[in-house]
């Protein structure tokens, strides 16, 4: 039985909703600087319609060096900070686990998706945005899913 097989009938059990995530790896040049102290990048696969986020993980494998106030926001167009739990994780050195839990105006708990959507990463820092001059780290954010998703090939540990 393939990964994907077993995946999908994971998902269409009594219960019909799978743990999935959006995940990339971000160098500090793949932002885009906004003329001032922040630095934005939209991850590459957006949170299907019908999803319930939980909340992200940061693993930062070269703390971003240049500015010591950088600091991430995960969040959304709307709401810049929505997945990181209404705060921001560290970037300045290397950390497993920073994890945040999604957050709800007044109280943490699902973030519910009605449609598409794309996950919005902000650094900001003291200064300008183009002061930061290295860094490394995966993103990911956890959700879960109502709908299959079908993957295009076996899942595969990501390395940094």
């Amino acid at each position: 039985m393939s990964i994907q097989n077993v995946t999908e009938q994971l998902e269409l059990n009594d219960t019909g909703m799978g743990i999935r995530k959006v995940s990339q790896i971000v160098d500090f040049g793949d932002l885009t600087d906004g003329g001032g102290t922040d630095g934005t990048l939209n991850l590459n696969k957006q949170i299907p319609a019908g999803s319930f986020v939980i909340g992200s993980k940061v693993t930062v494998k070269d703390g971003f060096t240049g500015d010591t106030t950088a600091v991430l926001s995960i969040g959304t167009a709307g709401d810049a900070n929505e997945y990181s739990g209404n705060t921001t994780h560290n970037i300045l050195a290397a950390v497993r686990n920073s994890v945040k839990a999604a957050f709800i105006t007044a109280d943490a708990g699902l973030v519910a998706e009605s449609a598409d959507i794309s996950v919005l990463l902000t650094i900001a820092g003291g200064s300008d945005f183009t002061d930061i001059s290295a860094g490394r780290m995966l993103v990911e954010v956890f959700y879960l899913s109502t709908n299959v998703e079908l993957t295009d090939g076996p899942v595969n540990e990501i390395r940094l």
